[in-house]
């Protein structure tokens, strides 16, 4: 698919989505030792895989979109997944984890703010997001924030 901001909801909502995720797996999480020690790694490695994936959206969203926002780390989200998928076992935990607990959070309500305003914007459909809203690709979106 060609860099489009038509085509960026999508990536979007799965960053969303992935954040989500995340935020399930690491709710009860205490510390980077117990994030990298629950269920035998299991939220971590998922984290893991998951920050790789957001970072792999981030780098499909156009241009476009990219230098409208540049509050967004958008460079720095995806060297962070670079980091990850080529030097796994070099991943800074206590980073992750700082990650993870301080910065995910602020990704999200700034992802939400763009698609809200983008739909009142009509650059994305609110119909798009309704359909996505009934997906079961998008349980962990909070559709309330950008609808």
């Amino acid at each position: 698919m060609l860099a489009d901001i038509r085509n960026d909801l999508m990536y979007l909502l799965n960053i969303l989505e992935y954040i989500g995720k995340i935020q399930k797996y690491t709710e009860e999480i205490d510390s980077p030792e117990e994030f990298y020690e629950k269920n035998d790694q299991m939220n971590f490695n998922g984290s893991i895989n998951l920050l790789a994936n957001i970072g792999e959206n981030v780098s499909r969203i156009s241009n476009e979109l990219k230098v409208e926002y540049t509050e967004i780390e958008w460079q720095q989200i995806k060297d962070f997944r670079n980091k990850i998928v080529h030097d796994y076992v070099g991943i800074d935990l206590i980073l992750t984890y700082d990650i993870i607990k301080n910065d995910l959070t602020k990704l999200q309500e700034k992802i939400e703010k763009i698609i809200k305003v983008k739909i009142i914007k009509k650059i994305f459909e609110i119909e798009e997001i309704n359909l996505s809203k009934d997906s079961k690709y998008y349980t962990n979106v909070r559709f309330e924030k950008i609808i």
